[in-house]
């Protein structure tokens, strides 16, 4: 089962010049030589919460766990903790909600995330809900959801809808409609509380060398 490991932090301020170099030289090829397989970068442009988003994923809850537990790993994270403040991290599993093709790299998607939290007795109605009206209608909208994620480990809200799309622009006029309005409001109203979302923007910090690694190939 994919597990998906997702750590947020903001810059510490006047530590950019050495945060950069920092990511991406040591802190992402240390993940990625422990076995993380990282997905994406992302800066929060619309939403609460820490402005850095990265997303990574492994096969299995063990797995993570032993590498969290690795000695490289801690000394990797406490060089973060020199540029970075308001660290936190959440562990995510799927929901079981959306049934798709593996989950990958998105080279330049932008993420309408959905949190919230089933309202006690709602469950299978959600899962109605979800099914019927919001799958297909995120998907008529053009920001369909991509993947749908429960918390394992962590704090805040335990669900997670993820929707993709090209660009804000797109993302913008997709949730200025009515036809997303008729969504949310039945979601808000009857199956889920505390409702929040976010835009995230990629940071290019991942993609990026993702596609020069698929370029290089053909030399």
């Amino acid at each position: 089962m994919t597990i998906l490991f997702a750590q947020s932090w903001d810059v510490i301020p006047g530590k950019y010049d050495e945060y950069s170099p920092f990511i991406t030289d040591e802190y992402n090829p240390t993940l990625e030589k422990l076995g993380l397989k990282l997905l994406g970068g992302y800066y929060v442009a619309v939403g609460e919460g820490p402005r850095i988003i990265a997303v990574a994923t492994i096969e299995g809850q063990a797995e993570l766990m032993k590498i969290l537990a690795d000695s490289e790993y801690r000394v990797i994270t406490n060089k973060l903790s020199q540029v970075v403040l308001n660290y936190s991290n959440r562990v995510w599993v799927p929901s079981g909600r959306i049934q798709g093709e593996s989950y990958r790299i998105q080279t330049g998607a932008w993420k309408f995330n959905q949190y919230y939290n089933v309202i006690p007795g709602q469950g299978d109605a959600h899962y109605r809900f979800v099914k019927e009206e919001c799958i297909p209608g995120m998907k008529a909208l053009e920001v369909p959801i991509t993947a749908g994620w429960r918390l394992a480990i962590g704090s805040g809200p335990r669900m997670l809808a993820e929707c993709t799309g090209r660009n804000i622009e797109q993302i913008a006029r997709a949730i200025n409609t009515s036809a997303f309005r008729r969504l949310v409001r039945p979601l808000k109203k009857y199956y889920a509380m505390d409702y929040s979302s976010r835009i995230l923007a990629p940071t290019g910090r991942i993609e990026i060398p993702f596609i020069m690694q698929k370029m290089m190939k053909g030399f």
